[in-house]
């Protein structure tokens, strides 16, 4: 996107840092995975289609970040629809909704979010296991054990809610700012805790932890 800004330059008027890209780059050499880094696309439909047509030459997987949602600028999940061919739009989750699944040519597309922490999630839970088991992993989904609440959740959400936490006296934790855009807690969290679409909880209920160390 035009907003990016890679983090050793000066940040301009309405730009924002490119944390995603260092962070996928270390996730993906951590499970072994050549990297074949196509830089920063411009919010130009022209150019993001002729990317992708360089790409699906020499990879075996197109996996980007940003673009998939439904502003005008998002031109990944536009291309993708018109040139391509989209297996699912949009999940039942938060963060990480806009997820854009499908092929360009023969070559597999995952569109990760933008938001930092919805590309976290995302990446975790849905681009890491289908990357093991294309690399012939059976096992490829992170394990995870319960924990008790340390927080109320009060407003039951339409979707699944994957929340940072940080395990703290046996109880999970919530970082108090859940932002999809705020990056910093996942440096204070241990982990993620589900919370199932339209439910409510309170301090002790019991929750569903998944690691960090299960997911990156």
């Amino acid at each position: 996107g035009d907003e990016l800004v890679e983090p050793v330059q000066p940040l301009r008027p309405g730009s924002i840092y490119n944390s995603n890209r260092t962070l996928l780059d270390h996730w993906l050499r951590e499970l072994g995975c050549e990297v074949i880094d196509a830089g920063i696309l411009p919010d130009r439909p022209a150019q993001t289609r002729l990317k992708l047509e360089q790409l699906q030459v020499a990879a075996d997987l197109i996996l980007t970040t940003g673009g998939v949602s439904a502003g005008d600028a998002d031109c990944l999940g536009q291309v993708l629809r018109d040139n391509g061919k989209p297996l699912l739009w949009k999940l039942a989750i938060k963060p990480g909704k806009p997820l854009t699944v499908g092929h360009f040519g023969s070559v597999p597309v995952i569109g990760l979010p933008g938001n930092p922490t919805s590309a976290l999630v995302t990446f975790g839970l849905l681009a890491r296991p289908y990357l093991l088991r294309i690399q012939g992993v059976e096992e490829v989904m992170p394990l995870s054990f319960t924990v008790n609440a340390g927080f109320d959740w009060p407003k039951p959400g339409s979707r699944r809610e994957y929340l940072r936490v940080r395990l703290e006296g046996g109880q999970a934790a919530l970082y108090p700012n859940q932002s999809s855009g705020v990056l910093l807690g996942a440096t204070w969290a241990d982990g993620l805790v589900q919370i199932p679409e339209n439910s409510t909880l309170q301090m002790g209920d019991p929750l569903r932890f998944i690691p960090f160390s299960e997911l990156f």
